[in-house]
C-alpha cells in the first residue's frame, strides 16, 4: 500500500528550522544593530534623520522576522534583504578605512562596539543562509543526530572566536600586532566571515556532507593557521604577551579556539571522506539453485 502525499515527510537541510534561525539571527541582529546605532549617535558619526530611518527600517525589519518564523516568503524574503543591506552598511561603515573604522570607533566607545560590530556581521550573514536554504519548507530540519557534536563544538567556537578577534583589535589599539601586519578593520572582518563559515558548516554537514564538511574545514584551517602565524610564528603576539597586556582569559580563550578548530577540522576531513568514499558492496552469497523433482 503506497503511502498518501500527505503522510510523507520532508528533510530539511539543518538540525534547526530555517525558520528558528531566521528568528534567532534576526532577532540578534537587531538588537546589536540597535547597541550599534545608539553608539554611532552617541560619538556623532550618524545624525537625527540617519537614526530615525534606521529605526523604522529596524521595525519593518521586525515584523518581516515575525513573517519568517510563521512560514511567510514576503517575510522571509524581507529579512534576508534587510540583512544584505545592513551588512553593506556596517562593512562600509565600521570595516574600512573611513571615520567610522574599528579601530577608531573603538577608542571613542569602548572595546564592546568591536564585539558588536562581528556579532552583527555573523548574524546577518547566517540570517540570509537560512533564508536561502529554508526558502519554502521554513519548518523542516534533518532527524540526524550524528553530527549535533560538531554543531555544538561549531557555536561554543564561534563564539570564542569573535571573542578573540575582540582582544586582537584591542591589541591592535595598543600598537601590537593583533592581527600581524593586517589592519583591525580587514582582520576583525575576516574573523567574524571566518566564525559564520564555521557556524554555517555546522549546520550543512546534518544533510549536505560534503558541502558541509568542505565548510568546516576552510574555516577552521584558517582559524588554526591564523592562531599559528599570530600566537606561535616570530614577531606575533605571544601568549604570554597577551596574558600580560589583555589577561590571562584571553590567552586561554586564544588557545581554546585553536583546540576546537584542529579538532573540528580532522572531522571534517573524516565526515568529507566517507562522504566521497563509494558505499562498499554487500557480497551476499550466491543463491543456491532450485532443486528440480523428480518425476516418477
Amino acid at each position: 500500500m503506497q503511502g498518501t502525499p500527505g503522510l510523507r515527510r520532508r528533510h530539511g537541510l539543518f538540525l534547526v528550522p530555517p525558520r528558528m534561525l531566521l528568528l534567532t539571527f534576526g532577532l540578534l541582529a537587531v538588537v546589536l544593530g540597535a547597541f550599534n546605532l545608539f553608539h554611532e549617535l552617541h560619538s556623532k558619526q550618524v545624525d537625527a534623520l540617519y537614526s530615525i530611518i534606521a529605526i523604522v527600517v529596524g521595525v519593518v525589519w521586525l515584523a518581516c522576522i515575525v513573517a519568517a518564523f510563521r512560514g511567510n516568503p514576503i517575510g522571509v524574503f524581507g529579512t534576508a534583504l534587510i540583512a544584505f543591506v545592513e551588512l553593506g552598511v556596517i562593512s562600509q561603515g565600521h570595516f574600512s578605512s573611513s571615520a567610522g573604522a574599528i579601530g577608531s570607533y573603538v577608542r571613542l566607545e569602548g572595546l564592546p562596539v568591536a564585539t558588536a560590530l562581528m556579532g552583527l556581521v555573523l548574524a546577518c550573514v547566517l540570517a540570509i543562509m537560512a533564508a536561502i536554504a529554508g526558502w519554502g519548507h521554513t519548518a523542516e530540519y534533518s532527524r540526524q543526530r550524528e553530527t549535533l557534536p560538531l554543531l555544538i563544538v561549531a557555536v561554543i567556537g564561534t563564539v570564542l572566536a569573535i571573542l578573540e578577534a575582540t582582544d586582537n583589535v584591542h591589541l591592535a589599539g595598543n600598537a601590537l600586532p593583533g592581527f600581524g601586519k593586517t589592519s583591525a578593520e580587514d582582520g576583525a572582518f575576516v574573523a567574524a566571515l571566518t566564525a559564520s563559515l564555521w557556524l554555517a558548516g555546522g549546520l550543512w554537514i546534518a544533510r549536505m556532507r560534503r558541502t558541509g564538511a568542505v565548510l568546516v574545514a576552510i574555516a577552521t584551517f584558517g582559524v588554526c593557521y591564523s592562531f599559528a602565524t599570530l600566537h606561535l610564528a616570530k614577531g606575533g603576539t605571544s601568549l604570554s604577551l597577551i596574558a600580560t597586556k589583555s589577561g590571562l582569559i584571553w590567552a586561554v580563550i586564544a588557545v581554546t579556539v585553536a583546540v576546537l578548530g584542529a579538532a573540528s577540522l580532522l572531522a571534517a576531513l573524516v565526515f568529507f571522506a566517507l562522504a566521497v568514499m563509494p558505499p562498499r558492496r554487500s557480497k551476499a552469497a550466491p543463491a543456491a539453485p532450485a532443486t528440480q523433482r523428480s518425476s516418477g
